[in-house]
């Protein structure tokens, strides 16, 4: 009775090849990374940035699906203040880098619910979500210019960086509304984190539809500097992940 052959993945066919075991340590000698570990280290990375990018995605959309209840919107940045969390201790290796932004993070959702339940603090709240947006563009821009190889883990990593400047950019609209209500014009039949989130994701992408524009100075800055840094984004983007492509080859 012949027996079929068994079926093993890219990686499982690499792992057994003789050649591939012998790699040089990749890095710097002293990191003494082999080539095995150098593919178990993309291949944890590409499911990581893919799990954050479905929990950012969901944060998105809960609100969109479940109303603008009180609990929802709750709910809605809790899980979007974990994903930030989590790319930030990601993306930092330094042990009081990571507990600088927990911190900062905890910070963060607190005054946010002051915030909403208590009408307090609203300007420390801003100062903060404008920390926690540098933050972000630290995380997604070290992202791709860590890049070294061009495949689908750089390619999902970089979407969540781009999604998730548009969610950290909607945070600080959020807050900078309900700091100085009337500085968009939210319409008043959504939920005020969806109408962000929606004014941001054009924003970002140059769209500009013109149905939410910002009217007040800080408002109309902040906008602008969210388009400068959506056309930067995908300039570089682009650029690393061809680059990346032709170092392949």
């Amino acid at each position: 009775m012949n027996v079929l052959p068994e079926r093993l993945s890219v990686k499982e066919c690499l792992l057994k090849l003789p050649w591939f075991q012998k790699l040089p340590p990749y890095g710097s000698a002293d990191q003494g990374i082999s080539g095995r570990s150098v593919l178990m280290k993309s291949e944890v990375s590409g499911q990581r940035w893919g799990m954050l990018l479905g929990l950012l995605l969901l944060a998105l959309l809960i609100e969109p699906l479940f109303g603008s209840s009180k609990p929802v919107q709750v709910a809605g940045f809790a899980l979007f203040e974990i994903v930030v969390v989590s790319a930030l201790i990601s993306s930092v290796r330094d042990i009081r880098g990571r507990v600088f932004g927990a911190i900062l993070a905890i910070l963060w959702f607190s005054g946010t619910l002051l915030v909403m339940f208590a009408n307090m603090f609203h300007g420390l709240v801003v100062v903060v979500s404008l920390v926690m947006l540098l933050g972000a563009l630290f995380v997604t821009f070290r992202n791709l210019l860590d890049r070294h190889t061009g495949d689908l883990d750089s390619l999902v990593g970089a979407i969540f960086g781009y999604v998730l400047l548009a969610a950290t950019w909607a945070a600080l609209y959020l807050q900078i509304e309900r700091w100085r209500p009337g500085s968009f014009t939210f319409p008043d039949d959504a939920g005020l984190w969806s109408s962000a989130n929606y004014y941001s994701l054009v924003t970002l992408t140059s769209l500009g539809y013109g149905d939410i524009l910002p009217s007040a100075p800080l408002g109309r800055l902040t906008a602008g500097l969210e388009a400068v840094v959506g056309v930067l984004y995908i300039a570089v983007m682009i650029g690393s992940i061809v680059g990346s492509f032709h170092r392949r080859r």
